[in-house]
């Protein structure tokens, strides 16, 4: 049985792609933000944020990754990435 998609793999495409890091880094760089990560989540998604185009191709790539590895058709796949998109897709820049 395939393991599930976690939401790490979908922050770190974005942050690797557009800020060449990766949640591991960014909890090194930044720990004051890992001791209360709900107070700091504004900070981190403003401070690693993309432009509406980077963010357009993240969530083309994330919905084919949902379609491939669950084996599920496009129509489906945004169905039911709906709620995961809230905790995992990059803030848009103004």
């Amino acid at each position: 049985m395939k393991p599930n998609l976690t939401e790490e793999e979908f922050i770190d495409w974005w942050l690797e792609k557009y800020h060449n890091t990766n949640i591991e880094q960014v909890q090194k760089d930044h720990p004051e933000w890992m001791k209360d990560p709900q107070a700091h989540s504004r900070d981190f998604y403003q401070t690693y944020a993309c432009t509406q185009e980077q963010h357009d191709e993240w969530y083309e790539w994330a919905i084919e990754r949902i379609m491939k590895h669950y084996r599920l058709s496009k129509k489906r796949a945004k169905r039911d990435f709906a709620l995961s998109y809230i905790n995992v897709a990059p803030t848009v820049k103004d």
